[in-house]
């Protein structure tokens, strides 16, 4: 595990962005993006009932995600734009092993309203500095449905190299969908 300060960042900007991990008081701006994207991110996602979100429910991912980040496990990042009061996007590292293996997955989402304006390649840019100079990372790991085009093109344009297919990897809207398996390696 690499050597990471105690007092670890929880916000880094970029050009046009502020990446934040949040908290669980912060639920209801979590709350606010999942309702507006509900209908947009559904044949992107597992089958979501109403509880998922509710406030509680969101304020308890959070806190989930930040006790995660806290043991390094993972990097979840909500995207706002500079000086913006409203999430954007999501984009993390999950699963981060270390050892022999340093890995992780990547996972991303972006508003319906902020798609085409380039703001998830620059927030991946500035997260992948991170897995790889900060963390340590050596291989970072994206898996997409095959007909999820723009995230493939995505992905391809930041260097990650397509390994092969993965059948019935995922249960995406009640599915069990394929998915190309990506990979970006830390040389």
């Amino acid at each position: 595990m690499p050597e990471i300060k105690e007092d670890t960042v929880t916000t880094f900007s970029t050009e046009r962005l502020t990446l934040k991990v949040l908290s669980g008081e912060q639920a209801p701006l979590l709350q606010e993006y999942l309702l507006n994207n509900r209908t947009f991110h559904k044949p992107w996602e597992p089958t979501r009932d109403d509880a998922y979100y509710a406030l509680d429910s969101c304020g308890k991912l959070l806190e989930f995600e930040q006790m995660a980040f806290e043991n390094k496990t993972s990097l979840p990042f909500y995207l706002f734009e500079k000086n913006g009061q409203h999430i954007i996007g999501k984009a993390s590292l999950t699963n981060i092993v270390y050892g022999p293996f340093q890995s992780c997955f990547l996972g991303y989402g972006l508003d319906a309203m902020h798609l085409h304006q380039g703001f998830m390649t620059e927030a991946l840019k500035k997260i992948l500095v991170l897995a790889f100079s900060t963390y340590g990372l050596h291989r970072v790991e994206a898996n997409i449905m095959p007909r999820n085009a723009e995230s493939r093109k995505l992905v391809q344009g930041l260097g990650f190299r397509e390994e092969g297919l993965s059948t019935h990897y995922l249960q995406i809207n009640g599915i069990w969908e394929d998915h190309l398996h990506y990979v970006l390696l830390n040389e």
